[in-house]
């Protein structure tokens, strides 16, 4: 099976753009990159992603979208937020609550629906690959996945820094992430996106549009996790919303005893599971 691979640091709302990047996995499990990761709009991202589609005409396409797909909740945090910001602010991050009073980000006529809409909605990724996923994730969390933290005297580490408005951005950290990410997915062979990591490496001051790609780039990096039917982590569930991203045990277990302190069933809201049909 050929596949699209999409990773797709969206624009949240009309008035901003984010950043999108893309490879095909081949049947014998090579990889052909589509280029460096490109600043997009949501119109600009789903008739690239269309045009992809079009052009390599692959078997399925799965794109890994880092805004949330499912929001039902009219305030305060998505239960898989609630679950999620735990181990987030344990390592000095934050985590952003989704509810559809935010109405240019999840009301009615929030462009993300729209772009859902487009591609068949929000995909269940426990059931086998087929036509077009469009699938949560949250660059964040991978790389606590991944093992990407930075030392710290709290038990787990520190997130990486690299957010360049944030006040507290490092420079340092910029380069571990461009770094980790370009050796990821050199291992895949995905030169051109390589070739822009390591560009970016050595940027002396990176803007925020460099950090949309640079979170596009680790959104694909789940997406390929998932079509190398390698193990991957659901939190959450279909009804409230989820996330998907690479699987490690100590993470796993992070996150089903933050279920069990909020008297939830860790069974219910933390799966590990591997893509079927590809």
């Amino acid at each position: 099976m050929t596949v699209l691979v999409v990773g797709f640091d969206s624009a949240w709302s009309a008035s901003n753009s984010g950043a999108l990047v893309g490879a095909v996995r081949a049947d014998d499990g090579l990889y052909q990159d589509l280029g460096p990761p490109q600043r997009v709009d949501y119109p600009e991202a789903e008739r690239t992603i269309r045009e992809w589609q079009s052009q390599q005409n692959p078997d399925s396409t799965v794109v890994l979208l880092d805004q949330p797909t499912i929001v039902e909740n009219k305030s305060g945090q998505r239960p898989v937020e609630n679950i999620v910001s735990s181990p987030v602010s344990r390592r000095h991050g934050g985590m952003q609550p989704a509810n559809t009073a935010k109405a240019k980000m999840f009301g009615k006529d929030a462009p993300v629906w729209r772009f859902l809409a487009r591609f068949g909605g929000p995909a269940d990724p426990l059931a086998p690959l087929k036509g077009t996923w469009v699938v949560e994730t949250y660059p964040v969390l991978t790389m606590i996945a991944l093992g990407w933290t930075l030392m710290d005297p709290r038990p787990g580490g520190r997130l990486p820094k690299y957010n360049p408005r944030n006040k507290n951005f490092s420079i340092a950290d910029w380069r571990h992430v461009c770094q980790l990410t370009s050796s990821a997915l050199g291992e895949r062979r995905l030169n051109r996106i390589v070739q822009w990591l390591d560009d970016a490496a050595q940027f002396d001051g990176p803007h925020k549009h460099d950090q949309d790609r640079l979170d596009a780039c680790i959104c694909l990096l789940a997406a390929l996790y998932l079509v190398e039917k390698r193990q991957c982590l659901m939190v959450g569930d279909w009804d409230s919303g989820y996330i998907v991203v690479p699987d490690s045990r100590s993470l796993s277990e992070e996150l089903a005893r933050r279920c069990e302190q909020k008297g939830r069933a860790p069974s219910e809201w933390v799966r590990s599971f591997r893509v079927s049909g590809v």
